[in-house]
C-alpha cells in the first residue's frame, strides 16, 4: 500500500540544505506558487507530502487571516518533526503521520489538496488509490493541485487516465521551466460524469 510506511528518512544534511535554501533563497519560489492557486483564506487545505513545511508555512500563514484551515500529512517521523517546528506559530494547522487513507481524515472535507513534489515518490501502481483516496477527501468544489519535476515524472502522460479511473477529471495540466527545472503543475476536480 502506498506511503504505509516510510523506507526513506531524510539524513542531516538533506535537512540542513532544505532548511537553508528553502527558508531563504528558495522562499520566493514557494511563495509564488502559493499566490497561484487563488487562496481566498477561508478553505480547508490538506498538504499531502508536507515535507518540511516550507510550501505549508506559506499556506498556513495565507489561512491564518481569514480563518482557513491547513492540515499537514507526511510519512516521514523526521520530516514531521521538522513542518511541527516550522509551523509552531500557526495555531490553524494540524499534522498527520502515516498513509494518507488510514489517518481519518474527514471525507468531503477539503476544498484544495496541493502536492508539491510529492506525488513523483509514490510508485506508479499505487498512484490509481491515492487518487481516489483524494476524490474521497475533497468537497464538491473541492480541487486538487499539483507540481513535479518533468524529469522524475514518467508517468506524466498517464495522468488524464489515471485521475479519471479514480473519479477526478484533469482540467489543467502544463510544463514549464522555474529556476529549479522543468515542473509540470497540474489541476484535478471531481468527475460529475465527464461533465
Amino acid at each position: 500500500m502506498y506511503l504505509a510506511s516510510s523506507p526513506y528518512e531524510p539524513n542531516d544534511l538533506e535537512i540542513g540544505i532544505t532548511l537553508s535554501l528553502g527558508m531563504t533563497l528558495l522562499s520566493p519560489y514557494y511563495l509564488s506558487f502559493v499566490n497561484s492557486i487563488g487562496l481566498t483564506g477561508a478553505e480547508n487545505v490538506l498538504d499531502f507530502g508536507s515535507g518540511s513545511g516550507i510550501c505549508s508555512r506559506h499556506i498556513a500563514h495565507r489561512l491564518s487571516h481569514r480563518g482557513g484551515h491547513l492540515d499537514c500529512v507526511d510519512v516521514s517521523s523526521r520530516w514531521m518533526r521538522i513542518i511541527q517546528r516550522t509551523l509552531r506559530r500557526y495555531d490553524n494547522v494540524d499534522f498527520f503521520q502515516g498513509n494518507l487513507s488510514e489517518i481519518g481524515l474527514k471525507k468531503k472535507s477539503y476544498d484544495l489538496i496541493i502536492s508539491h513534489f510529492a506525488l513523483h515518490e509514490i510508485p506508479y501502481k499505487d498512484l490509481p488509490q491515492l487518487f481516489y483516496t483524494f476524490s474521497q477527501l475533497l468537497n464538491t468544489r473541492g480541487r486538487v493541485i499539483f507540481r513535479e519535476p518533468m524529469d522524475k515524472m514518467s508517468h506524466s502522460k498517464d495522468l488524464k487516465k489515471l485521475a479519471k479511473s479514480s473519479g477526478l477529471r484533469v482540467t489543467s495540466l502544463n510544463q514549464s521551466r522555474l529556476l529549479l527545472g522543468d515542473v509540470i503543475d497540474g489541476i484535478l476536480k471531481l468527475d460529475f460524469c465527464g461533465i
